[in-house]
């Protein structure tokens, strides 16, 4: 498994919100406070907030704001957020013509499947809370 700069920082952003007392803070803040370019934390802050992990206040004090408590957020919904699966399973074999693949009841991909339930439970169980405050 691969954790990618995206799914990284879209961790540690939502962390940082999790800390602050009031669990708001503007882009360039959480850009500024975790060395994340601008750019890439508003893009990272709109897949959250479309994907219901956070919501975007606006006027004076406006900002990003978590959607809800973050001992009911877990990494498992914050990777999903971000676009990806916690253990992509590929095979390039039934990409060959000349070896047939049925994935169905393939043994070398089982293994793998076992592993990625074993990392999705895993996921589900951790939250927010626990991250943040650096707990198994």
């Amino acid at each position: 498994m691969l954790v990618t700069t995206l799914e990284g920082y879209a961790v540690k952003a939502l962390i940082y919100l999790a800390k602050k007392k009031d669990n708001r803070a503007t882009i360039r803040e959480i850009s500024k406070e975790n060395n994340i370019s601008f750019s890439y934390i508003l893009r990272i802050c709109s897949m959250l907030r479309s994907n219901g992990l956070l919501d975007s206040v606006r006027g004076r004090s406006g900002g990003y704001i978590l959607t809800r408590n973050p001992a009911d957020i877990s990494l498992y919904e914050i990777i999903q957020a971000v676009g990806r699966k916690t253990v992509e399973i590929k095979c390039n074999y039934g990409k060959r013509k000349d070896i047939p693949c049925i994935t169905t009841d393939c043994l070398a991909l089982l293994p793998w499947k076992k592993t990625k339930l074993k990392v999705d439970k895993l996921f589900k169980s951790l939250s927010l809370k626990n991250l943040m405050e650096n707990k198994k």
